[in-house]
């Protein structure tokens, strides 16, 4: 039987989140699902701008925002100002782990790097999360998920046909960087159970991204011609991997790799004659067999191949949509789904927000705050740090933090 009463992984485990829009939020929220006490560590000016960028109704907070910062506490700093800098250097004191995602340099100049929160706290897990890793030629650059992916390779894998299409997910951010990030920070942690010291995690998002490809990778390395995108066995070369078209015009994904799971589809289909077919590189050959399962496929409906599918246990279903597989999901049970409480202009609703990671499905929902309010927790934080009340009140005074508005 199952325990799923178990403390969390990171349970009393306190991390700084300097990090604004998606890669780093989205990151310290897998932290959160596991547990950590994520502290969001803004500005006293615009804050992490995904806040409205563009706001969902059910939210009244943008898309990104939504989805990366429910369960976490905000404290505002202006840390251009010495005395913010100490509010913060207090905080590292009591801190696991830091996350920042700003250029590299930038904590360097504010005299917040690792190298300075190191001697404060020797056992500080420090990530640096940025586009092209603190050191390379393209450090100082701005960039996006197009920008990384386009770095890493990605996107010169696509079909030829259609050069100007745009990824359809954030690989970039959320490979390269969000869940980079996160295997670094639970090793570094796991480390520091040994050693009792912390260290510098250097995630570059579009160097992370490559462990995308490790295939297409490892052939080029090794000398190898790399087959251009659509001709390589898992991206359209080999009839027996692909998705066609059904009678209902809804698609269906044939998976079936294995000699095993090819045969036996074609034995129960009535192409006993390519049982035996084998995928060499004859791109006539396959032209032939790709036919083939074409005509065939629009013969039924995709749910009725889905069905045969499972009954011949050959790696075959019906591709979905975005809202058909999170319905899918919710009407199995599978907690994949976490969701808060939030008063809007609607009234009192419940936002539901995806979990950071779905692998484990023995993992309770925990109960989750909304998303915070800019500096909604600057008093209580402070308080914890060991501030007094006339102290804050003070520091709200001068500008120093910033409390919700």
């Amino acid at each position: 039987m199952t325990d799923t009463a178990h403390p969390q992984a990171l349970s009393g485990t306190r991390v700084l989140d300097l990090t604004r829009l998606l890669p780093g939020p989205y990151a310290t929220y897998i932290l959160a699902g596991y547990g950590a006490d994520v502290v969001k560590v803004e500005d006293t000016g615009a804050g992490d701008y995904a806040r409205h960028s563009p706001p969902l109704e059910a939210s009244d907070l943008g898309a990104a925002f939504t989805a990366s910062n429910a369960g976490k506490r905000s404290i505002a700093i202006d840390l251009k100002t010495d005395e913010g800098r100490a509010v913060f250097r207090r905080m590292v004191q009591g801190a696991d782990v830091l996350v920042e995602s700003f250029r590299p340099g930038v904590m360097h100049r504010l005299g917040l790097d690792y190298a300075e929160l190191s001697e404060i706290n020797p056992a500080l897990v420090y990530c640096a999360i940025s586009g092209y890793g603190q050191n390379t030629r393209r450090a100082a650059l701005a960039g996006h998920d197009l920008n990384y992916q386009g770095v890493a390779g990605l996107l010169s894998q696509r079909v030829e046909g259609e050069p100007e299409a745009l990824p359809p997910a954030l690989l970039g951010d959320l490979v390269g960087g969000s869940f980079s990030a996160v295997i670094a920070i639970m090793a570094a942690l796991l480390e520091r159970r040994a050693s009792g010291r912390g260290r510098f995690i250097d995630i570059s998002i579009a160097h992370g991204a490559m462990a995308l490809m490790p295939l297409v990778s490892v052939a080029a390395v090794n000398g190898e011609v790399v087959k251009p995108f659509g001709r390589t066995a898992l991206s359209g070369g080999n009839p027996a991997y692909g998705i066609y078209v059904a009678s209902d015009g809804r698609r269906v994904a044939l998976g079936a790799l294995e000699h095993k799971f090819w045969k036996t589809f074609c034995l129960r289909t009535g192409l006993d004659d390519l049982a035996e077919w084998r995928p060499e590189g004859d791109d006539a050959a396959d032209a032939v067999v790709r036919q083939r399962l074409e005509t065939l496929f629009r013969s039924r409906s995709a749910k009725e191949w889905e069905t045969l599918g499972a009954q011949w246990d050959v790696c075959l279903t019906a591709t979905a949509s975005v809202s058909e597989a999170l319905d899918g999901a919710r009407t199995e049970g599978l907690p994949v789904f976490d969701s808060y409480a939030r008063d809007t202009s609607r009234g009192g609703v419940r936002v539901e927000v995806l979990k950071g990671v779905c692998a484990d499905l023995t993992q309770m929902s925990r109960v989750l705050t909304p998303p915070p309010q800019q500096g909604e927790y600057t008093h209580s934080l402070m308080s914890e740090a060991g501030y007094s009340d006339a102290d804050i009140a003070a520091y709200l005074a001068a500008g120093i933090v910033k409390g919700p508005q």
